[in-house]
């Protein structure tokens, strides 16, 4: 019976292990797909960031042709005044003139004011670039890593179930009918161990007659609360403080 107890520990560590693989299957996706997004996520703020600044210059761009259009004009006017003879004509358009001049100072207003937007825009199109060179070299280290883990995870698991199996089938079949019922319905454990008197998985109180059959492990013991395989661990007879 020992040796029976000994395989469904060594049943149990082998589901653990398993279910360990079974949480990486969840996670490393999950990284990846966050590493993916990442650069996703940097490329797109880098070309909104480029919009914008292409949107700005695009405005500059219109200004300054207004402006050397306006100073085309006011040189023109001005070359205009100076043939004019009659003073109403004289004052009409030299106000035009004013009025061109005040258009071009409003103007080159704006234009300042967006250069100071481009400057601010290029500040952050550098830091857009840099996060975004951050994130695709993220991606080139842990990628090919993380596709490799993916799918080696699945043979991995294949090998350690095989491996259980074999055990399984060295065991009565109504007790490993019990633990397989345990390890679908019980978390992933089927075995729990005694923990100071009590099942380390739910924490009920092993009567001590129990207690001693743990220790003499001559039958399958189960919990009387959860249902679990209850046994001692294998490295002594003391009762263990963890599952």
């Amino acid at each position: 019976m020992e040796e029976q107890l000994k395989t469904l520990a060594k049943m149990q560590t082998l589901d653990d292990e398993i279910g360990r693989y079974r949480v990486l299957q969840k996670e490393l996706p999950k990284q990846l797909n966050e590493i993916i997004e990442s650069v996703e996520q940097a490329t797109a703020n880098l070309l909104a960031v480029e919009t914008e600044r292409a949107e700005i210059n695009k405005k500059q761009r219109t200004i300054e042709m207004d402006i050397k259009q306006m100073q085309e004009q006011s040189k023109k006017y001005g070359n205009q005044l100076a043939e004019i003879k009659n003073n109403k004509e004289y004052k009409a358009l030299n106000s035009e003139i004013v009025y061109i001049k005040d258009k071009i100072s409003d103007q080159e207003s704006a234009l300042l004011e967006l250069m100071e937007q481009e400057n601010e825009v290029k500040e952050r199109a550098a830091t857009a670039k840099a996060e975004l060179e951050k994130a695709e070299k993220l991606k080139k280290e842990k990628e090919k890593d993380l596709r490799e883990q993916i799918a080696s995870l699945e043979s991995k698991i294949e090998e350690v179930r095989t491996q259980r199996n074999e055990l399984a089938r060295t065991l009565p079949v109504q007790i490993v009918k019990h633990y397989g019922n345990m390890i679908k319905h019980k978390n992933n454990q089927a075995v729990a161990y005694n923990r100071n008197g009590s099942c380390a998985a739910c924490g009920f109180v092993i009567r001590q007659q129990m207690r001693i059959e743990l220790q003499l492990r001559r039958k399958i013991i189960y919990c009387e609360n959860c249902g679990r395989i209850l046994m001692n661990r294998f490295e002594d007879n003391s009762e263990e403080t963890s599952n």
